[in-house]
């Protein structure tokens, strides 16, 4: 005989647990609940660490490659001599994993009675035997290859709109500092891996002190960006030379998130002009977006040895001294707790 329907026959495992907690009677299923929902939990944080740690790995990998590959091209662009070599072979084989983004042939050639091979990028035009390259070759390392420049900077976008100071580096330089951020983030995550499962609480003291070092890094760094804005936009107000230039387009954009119902908010202005090197986006004033229209004609400053303009009476941005003042608060709390209070305890 069928029995008949009834709530607690069907019971989730959630009710069940409800039920039980309400009850006030332990129940074995409940204990069994809670211990598969604390490993399952454990598991899930072990698995995403272990795959967060496995990717900062690969990361830093790739970047202490090419930092290296940078290094050694910088090193013939400044050691080496461009010499002319006519190819005997020219194979376009994948010898490496990085040849399958681009166009790549292995040529060789001979030179001073020895055969060279070098990889050889085809980024503007294919070349095959009999072909005349021009290569750089290193005395010291006996080695050629193929000359890479320094791509150019844009200059369609006046800096002073997204202000970086790291613009100003080499490619060399730019790779390593990714390296050393990558490296430094992996050593705080694979550190509190190993803690969580080792218990070795030195580990997270060497990680305080490694984290005041970082933040007293990225103070300074953000402190020199600063100047060096300020700096440069001195030079920019000094030297510009004033002219006047149609206007084709004007905007605005928030800093931060604040949103339309936020009570503070402030916003950057630009404006596309037409300059007779091109179209250029320059920083313009919150009074200058509110009268300008497009085919007026706005008042810049132009310098060309920095080939960059502004609007005349742009002020500056002082948000960009926001960051800086930010990490040296933060370092000295940080360090705060990690030096001075211990020695007080």
């Amino acid at each position: 005989m069928n029995q008949p329907f009834t709530q607690n026959r069907w019971q989730t495992p959630a009710s069940v647990v409800k039920t039980a907690y309400l009850s006030g009677r332990p129940s074995p299923l409940l204990f069994m609940l809670r211990d598969l929902f604390t490993f399952l939990g454990r598991l899930y944080r072990l698995v995403a660490s272990l795959v967060l740690i496995a990717i900062l790995a690969v990361a830093a990998w790739l970047l202490g490659y090419f930092y290296q590959e940078e290094h050694t091209q910088n090193r013939f662009l400044r050691e080496g001599r461009p010499i002319e070599v006519r190819l005997a072979t020219a194979e376009l084989e994948q010898r490496s994993w990085r040849d399958a983004f681009g166009n790549v042939a292995y040529v060789t050639f001979p030179y001073h009675q020895k055969t060279y091979m070098t990889r050889y990028v085809m980024d503007t035009a294919w070349v095959g035997s009999g072909d005349r390259v021009r290569l750089l070759y290193h005395p010291e390392l006996d080695e050629f290859r193929q000359q890479h420049a320094e791509p150019k900077p844009d200059r369609s976008t006046s800096r002073l709109i997204r202000w970086s100071s790291a613009s100003d580096f080499s490619t060399e330089n730019k790779l390593l500092a990714g390296l050393l951020v990558v490296i430094t983030s992996l050593f705080f995550f694979a550190g509190g891996f190993i803690v969580s499962l080792t218990g070795w609480t030195f580990l997270q003291s060497v990680a305080r002190l490694v984290l005041v070092v970082v933040l007293f890094g990225v103070a300074v760094f953000f402190s020199y960006d600063a100047v060096e804005y300020f700096r440069y936009y001195g030079k920019l107000k000094a030297s510009g030379q004033p002219m006047d230039v149609p206007v084709l387009k004007t905007d605005r954009h928030r800093v931060g998130r604040s949103t339309r119902s936020t009570v503070f908010k402030s916003y950057t202005y630009q404006a596309t002009c037409r300059f007779p090197q091109g179209e250029r986006t320059i920083p313009i004033t919150e009074d200058d977006y509110e009268t300008v229209k497009p085919t007026d004609r706005l008042a810049v400053l132009y310098n060309a040895g920095q080939d960059d303009a502004m609007s005349a009476t742009y002020p500056g941005d002082y948000w960009t001294l926001v960051v800086p003042v930010f990490f040296w608060l933060l370092f000295g709390v940080v360090g705060w707790k990690t030096f001075l209070k211990r020695v007080d305890k």
